[in-house]
């Protein structure tokens, strides 16, 4: 069985971390069988961060690639039936919000806490 090693979860959320809270959303959303691993230490995670899987024995890290080997080796139940425009498409949207949107988000609440706690 698969297993996800991710956060506990926080604030009434499964996991406090937008990539361990997407990698998990792929588990329910395709189906597949995994269990939830809570006690990983993430100073000797690969990357040295969360979320990571294993499976049969390897270990694989990032959500990106997890996702990517997920689907290269249980199939693609959710985009295969995408055009190669909308798969491109999908991929735009998809680095736009976890590299410059969740950015600024980041960088919105640290001045919303600046300005409102002073």
């Amino acid at each position: 069985m698969l297993t996800l090693y991710q956060f506990e979860p926080a604030w009434g959320l499964p996991n406090a971390s937008p990539f361990c809270m997407k990698l998990e959303t792929y588990f329910r959303m395709t189906g597949l069988e995994y269990q939830v691993d809570t006690s990983a230490d993430v100073r000797k995670a690969p990357k040295g961060k969360l979320p990571y899987i294993e499976d049969k024995g390897q270990i694989i890290a990032d959500s990106n690639l997890i996702i990517e080997y997920l689907k290269t080796t249980y199939g693609d139940p959710l985009d295969s039936h995408l055009s190669p425009a909308d798969t491109a498409i999908a991929l735009a949207m998809r680095r736009l919000i976890e590299e410059n949107l969740y950015w600024a988000l980041v960088l919105h609440h640290s001045d919303y806490d600046r300005v409102v706690w002073g």
